[in-house]
């Protein structure tokens, strides 16, 4: 899974706005930006979780039986008229059980794109940030 550091995404903007002010051909053209380092993301999740002092995510279900969950979840809530959105649809099952990894190469090349936080860097932050927040 690509994940962004918000200071990625910054620094992603930015290269963006200075090549559009430097007149390089780059209007209407797509790039994609990450950390540029894919991470496995229940793995992720999970060393999120413990670092917070939360248990790891240890059980799943198949993708078929969340799509089958989801249809449900969808349908109740259409039926009772739930505003929420359910914890569980059709469209975050297949997202969860689909690799999502994009190529940065061009914003690399033609935005001169860097990241500038790490993944380990942005989970120590995102860690300290949570535990430093007051409780709710």
């Amino acid at each position: 899974m690509d994940i962004i550091y918000i200071d990625n995404a910054v620094e992603g903007h930015v290269k963006a706005l200075e090549a559009l002010s430097a007149a390089k051909p780059v209007a209407g053209r797509v790039y994609f930006l990450s950390d540029g380092e894919p991470v496995v993301l229940w793995d992720w999740i999970n060393e999120l979780l413990q670092a917070v002092g939360v248990r790891s995510v240890e059980r799943s279900i198949s993708y078929r039986n969340g799509k089958r969950l989801g249809a449900l979840l969808e349908s109740v809530h259409r039926l009772f008229g739930l505003k929420a959105e359910p914890r569980m649809t059709r469209f975050l099952a297949s997202q969860l059980a689909t690799s999502h990894y994009f190529d940065i190469s061009r914003a690399r090349r033609e935005l001169n794109y860097e990241p500038v936080v790490s993944p380990v860097e942005g989970m120590e932050r995102l860690v300290t940030w949570w535990k430093a927040r007051p409780l709710r």
